[in-house]
């Protein structure tokens, strides 16, 4: 099972590639709303996320899970539990 500081280097990483931005601009805190990330674009972020992981992740997660922390956290209860 991944550590926190992993899923949420995960959820860096894959955010980074998605919208073409630098990781470092990325902090646990940040938003994906301040990020730009619209429903389209979060779509293909769970599905990334999905693949990296092996979960199965309903599409509005991110919108329940709003920041990178948030939803790392998520993962990390889920992969604990899976």
């Amino acid at each position: 099972m991944p550590s926190e500081v992993e899923t949420e280097q995960l959820c860096r990483s894959s955010l980074a590639a998605l919208l073409d931005i630098d990781e470092g601009a990325i902090l646990p805190s940040t938003s994906f709303a301040s990020l730009g990330l619209d429903s389209a674009t979060a779509v293909h972020f769970v599905l990334e996320a999905e693949q990296r992981t092996g979960l199965e992740l309903y599409p509005g997660v991110t919108h329940d899970y709003p920041t990178v922390a948030e939803f790392a956290a998520y993962l990390g209860q889920r992969l604990g539990s899976a």
